[in-house]
Parts: C-alpha cells; structure tokens; sequence
C-alpha cells in the first residue's frame, strides 16, 4: 500500500459524506497508485460507522476503525497510525477544511524531497488560500495559540497544529508512540515529538475553508492547550520523547 488516508471522526455523520466523496472523486481523477482511506471512528452516539458501511459498498478502498469508547482525535489517529504499514500516511480532519487537491501534491513532494520526512498543510504558507475564513473571535485566539507556541516551542507563527499532515512510514511510526496526549492539542505535540526525536518537517500550502459546524471548542481547547503546553515540557525535560533514539 501506497497511502493510507485517517480520517479522525466523532459523530460526524452529517459532515463524513461530503468529505468522503469530496477525496475519492479527486484521488480517482489524480492519482494513479494504490490506496485506502481509513475513517477511525472515536466511539460515535450518531450514525457514522452506519455511513461510512454504507459508502463502503461503493468505494472498495474505504475501511472504518470502529471504538467502542471516545477517548480523543489524539487517541484514535495514534491507534489508527501505528495499525497502518503504508508506505506514506496522511491525516486529515473530518470535515474537509482543506481541499483533497493537496494529497497527490504533498505525496509527491515527500516523494521529490527525501530531505523531508513530514508534511504540515498551513494556512499561513505562501500561496495558501483561505476560501472561507473563521470567525474573528476564532482568528485571534488561534493567533494567541501561536504566540505562545513561539514563546515555548520556538516556532514562527506557522499555522503547525492543521489538521493535515503527511508522514512517511518510519516517521510516523516512531513519532506517534511517543505522542501521548489524547485531544486536539496532540496536533501540536506530534510537531514537537518530530523535532524532539530529530525529523524533518516541512509545512505547504493548501486551501483550506472554515466549518462553521466545527467540533473544535475555542475556550475548552485554551484550558486544555495550556496544560498541554507544560506536559509536553515536562516530559521534554524528563526525557520521555527522546526514549531509544539511538535504536532507529
């Protein structure tokens, strides 16, 4: 298998089906090698494991990963990632904020840059489009988010914690069994674990629209985000991240 594609999904059976044709029209215009998009399903209460069966009986190469309990985006693109032997591993958010027209062209650069190892689609990169943009409110906390993320984790206001990102095998293996935070802060702890343990990121640009139907909570996801900050320090300094090393 080329490309494995997870699709993170809680309760999503409203939003799943634009996305889900939205990729597989685009890839089986665009893309010639083999694929599987996998919906890992964070223990849903509506009927997106119904869905997605459903869809299943038209595209051969989607599958679901269904849990029974809900844990996280963190926990279950975690599980899903290290279940997966694809040459190439994409992740890439439920609702289909970013356009499916960057998955054969990040696949290529991982694929003409061997210098890279992971790909993070920004919103903030040159020649990035915002089609539909978030609310005000929304803008400046994310910008805050940013800022902090350059006062601790030396970053420079790159759009790091989108939802989509391309791995290559070995990297993500090694990266997300030493990611450990459940929730959506885990986007900016596999950033950190990257850089931590020694892989190359790069970030690209995408077009990317806003979901005004978005999961993603602002003011719980800043408490959160707060705490996710100094854990990941924490375990930083105690030398949880950089475990076996020398072993890959």
């Amino acid at each position: 298998m080329e490309l494995s594609i997870i699709i993170p999904a809680y309760n999503e059976a409203l939003r799943l089906p634009s996305t889900l044709e939205k990729v597989f029209m685009h890839l089986r215009k665009s893309y010639q090698g083999n694929f599987e998009v996998v919906v890992a399903d964070d223990g849903s209460g509506d009927e997106t494991a119904a869905v997605v069966r459903n869809y299943m009986e038209h595209f051969p190469e989607l599958r679901i990963m269904a849990f029974s309990q809900n844990r996280g985006r963190g926990a279950v693109v975690r599980d899903a990632v290290l279940a997966s032997c694809a040459d190439y591993i994409l992740e890439m958010d439920a609702d289909g904020s970013v356009d499916p027209e960057a998955i054969p062209r990040f696949l290529e650069y991982l694929k003409d840059h061997p210098e890279a190892d992971f790909l993070v689609g920004s919103r903030n990169a040159a020649k990035s489009r915002i089609l539909a943009p978030q609310p005000a409110l929304r803008i400046f906390l994310g910008n805050g988010f940013l800022f902090l993320c350059s006062i601790f984790f030396g970053w420079r206001m790159k759009d790091l914690v989108n939802g989509f990102k391309m791995f290559r095998l070995d990297a993500a293996h090694d990266i997300f069994r030493y990611q450990y935070i459940d929730h959506f802060f885990a986007e900016a702890e596999i950033v950190q674990v990257g850089k931590y343990r020694g892989w190359k990121i790069k970030d690209l640009p995408v077009l990317w629209s806003d979901n005004r139907d978005s999961k993603v909570r602002p003011f719980r996801e800043i408490r959160r985000s707060f705490k996710g900050i100094f854990k990941i320090l924490w375990w930083k300094w105690s030398g949880k991240y950089t475990k076996n090393l020398s072993k890959r």
